[in-house]
């Protein structure tokens, strides 16, 4: 998983609930870039300066000239902000960071769209059960990966991303995005299929990574439930993760691979799944878990209110599932460094310094999620502790490069 949303989620929100500071006047000069096609220039599109302190507000529009090329002034410095630019019915985004002089460069790439996906394939797909009184709260996490060549923006009238309609869910389902390249997941209202029987997102696969997180709330009635989903895409393996340990799951090519007492969960393996396979899993007895009561909130409010994702709102149980992830890979690491050839140890060394750094972010998240309440203390020591030795295992590894 190329993004801990658990840990972005908290700085992202610790960086909006910081007062905007009154400097200015700054300016903005920027181009549009046509990343399918650097020789089409994509003229006169409007690009907005957006507030990210004030409930995503504009605070300024302007149109780019005939070469892609535009310029905004009359900006206050210290206030957190982006660029917004539509091309072809899809929004992209450029960051803002002023220098001491209060000037800024920016560069908004676009991409040409395509109804193809050749070249996108659903890279990861991460489940998650969390049994609660009488109900069961399911995260899904589907990991996309574009990469098209030339680089193009995947956009379909019908949807870009669908998931099955859990059969009996109690509530709407929520969607949560994150885009290539963000710090903070957007939340969205699904739209449910004309049969009924799925929902859909009509959220763009711009090229790179694009994860989205579904939350489903099904009944537990009988300590028991059978879950039907359809696949809509091929999927070399998937991971199931079941709160608390002792709730069994059976079901055709499921198998259980992992199960830790300390943290109350086992995990689950799936291989091979292809596209409009329907699997059948029923989820029977288990624990349930006494639901935290809400921290009080502080005695001085903000003026910013960061909005409560689905990561913010599970973030114990996601970021649980990112420790079983971690967990998973560096478990296989060691044998896979010995057998490798050269140059596949090179990635894999690449791939345990992104993980490292991965690591770094989610325990420093998890602190500042401590220090906001948001964690209870128990669970805090339970997953840091947790991701230290996640950190101490990548270390040794990486030792005998």
């Amino acid at each position: 998983m190329t993004k801990v949303r658990l840990a972005l989620w908290f700085i992202a929100a610790s960086l909006l609930a910081l007062p905007a500071l009154s400097q200015g006047p700054a300016v903005v000069e920027g181009k549009i870039v046509n990343g399918t096609n650097a020789a089409s220039v994509p003229a006169g599109i409007q690009v907005d300066v957006i507030s990210l302190g004030g409930g995503m507000r504009v605070l300024r529009s302007v149109p780019a000239d005939a070469s892609g090329r535009f310029r905004i002034d009359g900006l206050a410095a210290g206030e957190p902000m982006l660029l917004r630019a539509e091309y072809k019915s899809v929004n992209y985004y450029g960051d803002v960071n002023f220098d001491a002089a209060g000037k800024a460069s920016a560069e908004i790439r676009v991409f040409e769209p395509t109804t193809s996906m050749q070249g996108i394939q659903l890279a990861e797909v991460r489940l998650g059960f969390r049994l609660s009184g009488d109900r069961l709260r399911s995260i899904e996490s589907y990991t996309f990966t574009n990469g098209t060549s030339p680089p193009r923006s995947f956009m379909r009238p019908d949807g870009n991303f669908r998931f099955s309609k859990a059969a009996g869910i109690l509530e709407p389902p929520r969607l949560d995005v994150t885009a290539p390249g963000s710090t903070m997941p957007v939340t969205q209202a699904p739209l449910e299929s004309a049969d009924g029987q799925s929902y859909y997102s009509l959220y763009p696969l711009k090229p790179g990574t694009t994860t989205f997180d579904v939350e489903q709330v099904l009944p537990y009635e009988s300590r028991s439930y059978t879950y039907r989903k359809r696949f809509y895409e091929d999927v070399g393996s998937l991971k199931l993760a079941v709160i608390p340990r002792d709730m069994a799951v059976s079901g055709e090519g499921l198998s259980r691979v992992q199960t830790d007492t300390a943290q109350n969960f086992s995990m689950y393996d799936m291989a091979g799944i292809r596209a409009g396979t329907e699997v059948v899993w029923t989820f029977s007895g288990g624990t349930p878990l006494a639901e935290s009561a809400p921290a009080a909130p502080p005695a001085a409010e903000s003026r910013v209110q960061a909005m409560p994702t689905l990561v913010g709102q599970n973030a114990l149980m996601i970021g649980l599932l990112l420790l079983i992830g971690f967990s998973l890979v560096l478990l296989y690491a060691n044998n896979r460094l010995i057998q490798a050839s050269p140059g596949s140890v090179d990635r894999r060394i690449k791939e345990l310094k992104e993980r490292r750094e991965q690591l770094l972010d989610y325990v420093a998240a998890l602190d500042a999620g401590f220090d906001k309440q948001a964690i209870e203390k128990r669970e805090f020591q339970r997953l840091r502790e947790q991701a230290k030795r996640n950190l101490r295992r990548i270390a040794m590894l990486l030792a005998k490069k």
